[in-house]
């Protein structure tokens, strides 16, 4: 396997544990499963959407890790995804505080050229029927 194609939410977190808070972090399934990847020998490539409140610093951050972004749609004037959540004592269950979708709402995927041929795809949290439309 040397091509994955990521699709799945980039986007803010806020979380709450026992033992400390946060306030609006990197999150999205779609980020992480592009830097766990990102230690491996393959080319990967994200596809999702963000608003233009979204740091130029974390797109840095993904393409510095030779994860290829050209998939990552930026909404002017929207609003990127966001979720917090409060975990329980033993960290393995949580509630969720707030789910905004903003721009996740109305996500069309844009698979680049390039890895319409991925050997792997792998699909984060999203709608069914994005997924199927990305499969397609």
């Amino acid at each position: 396997m040397n091509k994955l194609l990521i699709v799945g939410t980039v986007a803010f977190d806020a979380i709450e544990t026992p033992f400390g808070k946060t306030d609006k972090i990197l999150g999205g399934a779609g980020t992480y499963i592009g830097l766990s990847a990102a230690f491996f020998n393959l080319q990967s490539a994200i596809v999702s959407v963000v608003g233009d409140d979204f740091p130029q610093e974390y797109l840095d951050l993904l393409t510095t890790r030779n994860i290829d972004i050209s998939g990552l749609e930026v909404v002017k004037g929207g609003k990127t995804f966001f979720w917090s959540g409060r975990y329980h004592n033993d960290l393995n269950s949580r509630d969720t505080l707030d789910t905004q979708l903003n721009v996740l709402a109305d996500f069309q995927p844009k698979v680049p050229e390039n890895y319409k041929n991925a050997d792997v795809v792998m699909l984060g949290n999203l709608h069914p029927l994005v997924q199927s439309g990305v499969l397609d």
